[in-house]
């Protein structure tokens, strides 16, 4: 009698439980969807959002809000294509990360074990100084090589649009425009985020695999999780299925996808559902060998981890963790919640220097995830 009892105790439990954490799940839903609508409310320059949840057992959310250009034409499905910019810096932080576990390199090698001499002394000039000696792939995984960001001086984006919109840069036309910016803007070892780093790593990778980067990806990581619609060279066929990304008014859709060929730091074109799939397989650390790997990849002790931002820790969700993505045309996000296990996406067609509270949806989204907890 009394196992009896106790069978329908249990019973009961899990039947109120699951009604709960159903109820649980539809209100969060609810709240997350009515974020995702503010975010484009208050960007009118934008055409649409796209967002997305994967909370397992609990909440598998995705919403698209309004449409794919600004002429309204056609509604967002939720499945569009666009470019997400620097969450491609995961995607080479793992690649490299994987190679290690492999033994073709260590992240203590020096640069120029891989790379010209002469041209890492160039780059890594600073106040009289050069470090071509000292600078290791660590220190261009976590931003620390003082090297200057290719993107951030004399207009690089506008001035290609201007004069050669059409144009496919190598890996080694960017660090030509490098080489022509500036030296250095620190000393070796002090964070300063730049793009040229992560384009420095990805000859590395083409030198070690003697493959291109977008293969390189293609084989660590695309292929194994199944990533249908995920590519760092993609054709212009791929151009009537994006998400159209502007600047301003301006269709920025195909210079963007031009400009971003083959870019290590920042040319991904994924999206939504492939986006999720790679972040909760990354930072759970599904596509490495040893949990030794993952910890190194998410050790934020200098602020920026292996291609890896940290937003947030809390002791309800631990890390909060992920990448920015802003190019011209999108701002985006990758976030997972350490202990959850929950992974959030989002994306807005509009350049973060004119959107509105670039991370509202992303830092709201994690606060209503954290709040049900």
């Amino acid at each position: 009698m009394k196992m009896v009892v106790l069978k329908i105790s249990c019973f009961i439990f899990l039947f109120i439980h699951g009604i709960v954490s159903s109820q649980s799940s539809y209100a969060l839903e609810k709240d997350l969807t009515s974020l995702a609508d503010e975010y484009l409310k208050i960007n009118p320059e934008a055409s649409g959002v796209m967002a997305a949840v994967d909370y397992p057992n609990t909440l598998n959310w995705k919403h698209s809000v309004g449409h794919i250009g600004r002429e309204k034409e056609n509604k967002l499905q939720g499945d569009e294509l666009f470019i997400a910019a620097s969450i491609t810096k995961t995607f080479v932080a793992v690649c490299m990360l994987q190679m290690e576990e492999e033994g073709l390199l260590s992240l203590e090698d020096k640069a120029t074990k891989y790379l010209d001499e002469q041209m890492i002394k160039e780059l890594t000039a600073f106040e009289g100084k050069t470090y071509e000696k000292e600078l290791t792939l660590e220190h261009l995984l976590r931003h620390t090589s003082g090297i200057a960001d290719y993107l951030n001086k004399g207009q690089i984006h506008l001035n290609a649009l201007k004069n050669e919109p059409e144009r496919k840069y190598s890996l080694r036309d960017r660090i030509d425009i490098a080489l022509n910016v500036t030296p250095s803007v620190n000393k070796l070892g002090k964070y300063n985020y730049s793009n040229t780093n992560y384009i420095l790593l990805g000859m590395i990778a083409e030198k070690i695999e003697k493959k291109n980067i977008a293969n390189i990806i293609g084989n660590r990581i695309v292929t194994p999780l199944a990533l249908k619609n995920t590519s760092l060279q993609p054709s212009a066929q791929v151009l009537p299925m994006m998400f159209k990304g502007y600047y301003t008014d301006w269709d920025l859709t195909e210079f963007t996808l031009n400009f971003n060929h083959m870019n290590s730091s920042g040319g991904i074109l994924t999206n939504i559902d492939d986006l999720l799939l790679f972040g909760q397989a990354a930072f759970s650390g599904k596509l490495f060998k040893s949990k030794t790997t993952l910890d190194k990849m998410l050790d934020f002790e200098k602020g920026y981890g292996l291609g890896v931002m940290l937003y947030d820790t809390s002791r309800k969700t631990g890390k909060v963790m992920g990448h920015s993505g802003f190019d011209p045309g999108y701002t985006c996000y990758l976030a997972y919640l350490e202990n959850q296990n929950a992974t959030i996406v989002t994306v807005i067609n509009q350049s973060e220097l004119k959107v509105v509270m670039p991370a509202f949806l992303i830092v709201k989204a994690v606060a209503q995830i954290k709040k049900s907890l």
